[in-house]
This record gives C-alpha cells, structure tokens and sequence, in this order.
C-alpha cells in the first residue's frame, strides 16, 4: 500500500502505512533504494495534484481578439448631433482626412470650408456614384473643391467606397456607422467612435493614402478590420468566441455566411438578438429571409421604426463592441472599402448596452404594428404629426406646400425647408404626365403655395415619414 504521510530526516526515511506488517519503515532504519524511488515519486505526483487543483479553481482569463482598443470615446445619434463631428474639424491644425460615403449636410460641409479657410489642408475621397444614382455628392464635392478642398473620388477597384472615417492631423481617428448627411444627424441611430490610439490612427491614415494614390495596400495583417480585406474571417472569429450574448443593431442580415455564424450561435445557448428597421412591404425586405433564419434558429428579432436603423454595430458577451461601415451584405463583405473597430473600453460598451437595451424595449415583435389613434374629427393630420400615423393609408396629411426639391429624379413638396426632417409627397417621373400643367409645369410647380391634403401610404424612408403619390386623385386642393 502507499504511504500516506512522508516525513524526510537525515539519511532515513519514517513512513507510517495502514500498520505493521504492512510496509512500515521506522525511524533510524536505513531505507532502500526502492523506498528512496519510490518517495521520489509521490512527492512528485502529490505536486501535480497540486498544480491541477490551482489551475482548476483558478479564474480563466481570455485576452481581447486582436485590434480591441481600449481608450476610446463614443457617441451616439440622434442625441449627439453634429457636435461631435464639428468639434474635430474645429480641432484641426495642420491636415484632414475625410473617407465619406454620401457628404449632403449643409452645417458639415460648411465647416468645412471653414477648416480650409483657416489654413488647414483637407483632402476628401468621396464615393461619386452612390446606390440609386443622384448627383449630390458630385455637387458637394465639386462645391468643396472650389473651396479649397483637395478631392479625389472613390477608387474604381471597389464597388462603394462605404468607409467613414476622419483622421485629425495624424492623432485621431474618428469611426462611424454614419454617413455626413442630415438624417444620419437628425432621424438615424448611428454610432461615432474617436480614438487616439497610434495604432489605429496610422492605419486609417495608411489606407487612405493608398486609396488616395490609387495603390495597392496589404492589410493581411492588420490591426482593424477591414473590407474586402478580412471583415468575413474577424466577424467569424468573434462570433465563435461568444459564450453568453451577441446583441446586433444592424441595418441589413442579407449575408449567408454571416447568418450561418449567428444561427450557430443560437444554437449553442449563446443570447442572440437583433433589432433592426424593416422595409414595407416585409414580402419585399430583403433582409426579412435572414432575420427569420435566426428567429427558425431561436434568436430573438424586433423591429424598431423610429429612430431609422442604419447602424452596424453588434456587442459580444456584454464585454466587447464594434463600430464599422459594414453592413451584413455580400457585397459590403466582398467588394467594398468599409473599416471598423472593436473596443472594451468600460464606459463606451456600457453606454452601447443601455442603447440596445432601451431600443430592445421600445422595439415590436411585429415589423409595422399600426397606430390606435383614431383619425382626427376634422378628418386629416397636420404634416408635422403624420410620423404618429406610420403605415396608414385611412389620415389624409395637409400641409401648405412652402418648400420644393426636384432633382430631375423625384420631386418632393414640403412644408418647411429642411428636406432631411420633414414629411414629403414623393412624386416620381414617371407619374408627372398625369398631373395638371403637364408638360408646361411640373407638379413641384402646379402644387407651390397651396394648401394640400394628400390620401395614400404615411411611409418612412430614412427616418422620415412620406407619401408616394402616383395620381392627382390623391391629392386634393384645399386653398389655392
């Protein structure tokens, strides 16, 4: 039988057995070299025993995935504003890099004029042929470059340059899911994260002066992620890591890989959720196919109308965040420019969870539940109260049209000036032949100054509530 107590003197050995007869060794007696072996290796065996049981109980520690940054600070809209963004461009000293999807809003843009007028040198690379056409960004950029401001469009060996980035005279970098437009301000939740971290700093700036000189950039080994570099195999990573929660607010789930990886998620325990905004009809959101695979797969999904979701954010087990341009499309994932960025940074991904979960309260299991409201004695709604109204065709909208748009693509009228934040009748060319005046005036003209009321579908397109109207019978003349 073994030993069970060892005690060492000089030169002997004294080990007490379960009693004599039964290999018990006394003190002053001579052991063997067998006994000596065999004392050896109890000691030895009794201290990996030891060493097992420490590393058992001990806490498991995980180091963050590569590129987790640690110091940043966060935003988010539409409770921030432009302050943010205004603030950086005012810091500026020396030099301005700005990679921008869409750049539309008039109090950015004329800051930054204001940048350049002051001595600051800023180069803009701006997408040129955004999704759905339009010539806004070829204005602005055009606008800016007569200002001063050095400008390149998107380099064509992408399909859209997605990324929005600003770097601050080689110190500090600014993240966003956000697009320099007044909705993305005003009526979107987005996502702005400012970091000072070199490490980031000097990669963004990297990469921008490739795409800027038209070069070619190895980003096999790069600290963020990128597309079409390596966002599919760094989203893999981290959603295989997850052990308690993936909390997404995201702007599309078309990519089937990236379903895949959340579907197996859930499937494993992991606390899958997704809010999202949905797109009417639902038979033809094409996001809707993939939020169901994860409702099929036991993750949860609500809808949020307003604020527009046009963030692309997720958090993994409540610890670690990420801010980025990437939306969950193909072809975001394979042939765009897109950047983000993961932190840990206590403060920031705290601040991330109280949104998701005040969204997550305030979001529908239903895509476009109706208002109980009843529709007003006097019969219709003033435009200013249509977004309480959302996906009803029964509330005629009035409004005094004061303010038209007409882009040669879509003609809106309006009742007040700012086109970012109010309701719209959204006529299209296709339907100006049946309005009167036509050909001599078009319906942004015939409809100037008078007094609407407008019957069809209150839709959100952007944040903002709208009605398509395709006929003058949806429109009735109230004052001329």
């Amino acid at each position: 039988m073994l030993p069970t107590m060892v005690e060492r003197g000089e030169g002997v050995i004294s080990a007490i057995g379960d009693g004599p007869g039964n290999g018990e060794w006394h003190k002053g007696e001579e052991a063997s070299p067998a006994m000596r072996w065999s004392s050896r290796v109890l000691i030895l065996l009794v201290l990996v025993l030891a060493l097992i049981a420490l590393v058992w109980v001990a806490p498991v520690t995980t180091l963050p995935p590569r590129g987790t940054v640690s110091d940043v600070a966060l935003w988010i809209q539409p409770h921030a504003g432009r302050a943010p963004i205004l603030e950086a461009l005012d810091s500026a000293q020396e030099h301005v890099r700005i990679a921008m999807y869409l750049m539309t809003d008039p109090a950015v843009i004329q800051k930054i004029k204001d940048t350049v007028a002051r001595g600051v040198t800023v180069r803009l690379m701006l997408e040129n042929n955004p999704y759905g056409g339009g010539s806004t960004n070829i204005d602005v950029g055009l606008d800016l470059q007569a200002a001063g401001v050095e400008l390149k469009w998107a380099p064509r060996t992408y399909r859209y340059l997605h990324e929005k980035a600003i770097v601050i005279d080689d110190r500090v970098a600014y993240i966003m899911t956000q697009n320099m437009t007044s909705s993305g301000f005003t009526a979107s939740r987005e996502y702005i994260v400012r970091t000072e971290d070199p490490r980031v700093v000097k990669e963004v700036a990297r990469v921008f002066d490739a795409d800027w000189n038209r070069e070619p950039i190895d980003l096999s080994d790069a600290f963020l992620i990128w597309a079409p570099d390596n966002s599919r195999q760094r989203f893999a990573q981290l959603f295989k890591r997850a052990r308690k929660s993936i909390w997404l607010e995201h702007q599309n789930s078309q990519d089937p890989e990236i379903i895949d990886l959340l579907v197996a998620a859930a499937r494993r325990g992991v606390d899958v959720r997704f809010i999202s905004t949905p797109r009417w009809p639902i038979e033809e959101d094409y996001d809707e196919p993939g939020r169901e695979r994860l409702r099929q797969a036991g993750a949860q999904v609500r809808y949020i109308l307003d604020p527009y979701i046009h963030a692309k954010v997720f958090i993994i087990d409540g610890e670690l965040a990420f801010v980025g341009s990437q939306n969950f499309t193909t072809n975001s994932l394979d042939n765009n420019r897109e950047v983000g960025l993961l932190f840990d940074t206590p403060d920031a991904v705290r601040q991330m969870v109280d949104q998701f979960l005040a969204d997550w309260e305030k979001g529908t299991v239903e895509p476009f539940p109706t208002a109980a409201l009843p529709v007003p004695p006097e019969g219709y709604v003033d435009h200013t109260q249509a977004r309480l109204y959302l996906f009803r065709d029964d509330v005629p909208v009035q409004l005094t049209v004061t303010h038209t748009y007409n882009s040669g693509r879509v003609i809106w009228l309006m009742g007040n000036a700012d086109q970012d934040s109010n309701f719209k009748v959204v006529i299209f060319p296709s339907a100006y032949s049946r309005f009167p005046g036509y050909p001599d005036q078009l319906p942004d003209e015939y409809y100037y100054g008078k007094t609407i009321r407008v019957r069809g579908l209150i839709k959100l397109y952007r944040g903002w509530p709208e009605i398509i109207v395709n006929s003058p019978k949806q429109i009735e003349i109230v004052q001329e």
